[in-house]
């Protein structure tokens, strides 16, 4: 069975752009794994106890959901390495309806972008003559940053609303290029792990990218990208993160239409 690709210790900040976006897959992989077992996309008995960063976390025992979320967290990895991605989205859908209730939104708009023949060059040795010199932060834990992020996520988890209880869900993993940049073109095996969602399909806070994409399922979308109404009900902030050139934030979206819905307590244990 393929179990997280996250270590159990994190550098203490990347050096350079391969290594963060390493250090951002690994997580992204982690919390998406989090959140299905939070939400309980999928029975809470098919997850496994594990660590991740010195913090239990749960993982999916199910084989095609691992690959699955592997597989997108690559991909995702290949756009930050492009240097087009400037938003990361997790979002839990109604079955029945097909419609979002929630969306955990990565924004990574403050990722550094690098040249792709630069990528395995230190962060420092990229200083241009204006900035050589100029002391920098004091060196962060990544490690216990990732930690508290996951610690803020349980708790904001615990606070939403509860998913109705009468339904199954989905989710879809879905990124957001910057506007001068082109969505993946299918040219390559990680691009064509992508489809792209009409414009509009797809809002956060502080993106305004006109594409989105979403990941494919066992190479064929299941259904179309659900659509997120403009008129967010409410919004938790997570935590933000910064640790070097890696600076993102994390925040919950409940739609309007999960309120909309018949709503007992939360799923059990």
């Amino acid at each position: 069975m393929t179990t997280f690709s996250a270590p159990v210790t994190a550098p203490r900040s990347p050096h350079n752009q391969a290594a963060l976006a390493a250090s951002f897959t690994n997580f992204l992989t982690v919390s998406v794994h989090q959140i299905l077992f939070l939400r309980s996309v999928y029975p809470r008995a098919t997850f496994l106890p594990v660590r991740a960063y010195n913090y239990p976390v749960r993982q999916s025992r199910h084989p095609k959901v691992c690959d699955y979320i592997n597989d997108a967290s690559i991909a995702v990895g290949t756009e930050i390495l492009k240097g087009t991605i400037t938003a990361v989205s997790i979002i839990i859908s109604s079955l029945r309806t097909n419609q979002p209730l929630e969306r955990y939104a990565f924004d990574l708009s403050g990722f550094p972008r690098v040249p792709p023949g630069e990528v395995h060059t230190t962060f420092e040795d990229r200083m241009d003559d204006a900035t050589v010199g100029v002391p920098t932060a004091q060196t962060v834990d990544l490690e216990a940053q990732f930690r508290a992020c996951l610690a803020r996520l349980a708790s904001a988890c615990a606070r939403l609303t509860p998913l109705p209880r009468d339904d199954e869900f989905s989710f879809t993993v879905c990124i957001e290029v910057r506007e001068d940049a082109l969505p993946p073109a299918g040219t390559t095996t990680e691009e064509q792990t992508w489809i792209v969602a009409e414009p509009g399909k797809v809002h956060l806070r502080s993106c305004s990218a006109p594409y989105s994409v979403s990941k494919l399922r066992n190479g064929e979308p299941q259904q179309p990208p659900p659509r997120v109404s403009n008129g967010r009900a409410k919004t938790v902030p997570v935590r933000r993160v910064e640790a070097g050139e890696l600076r993102l934030e994390l925040w919950v979206e409940e739609a309007r239409q999960k309120f909309n819905e018949p709503v007992d307590s939360e799923h059990p244990p």
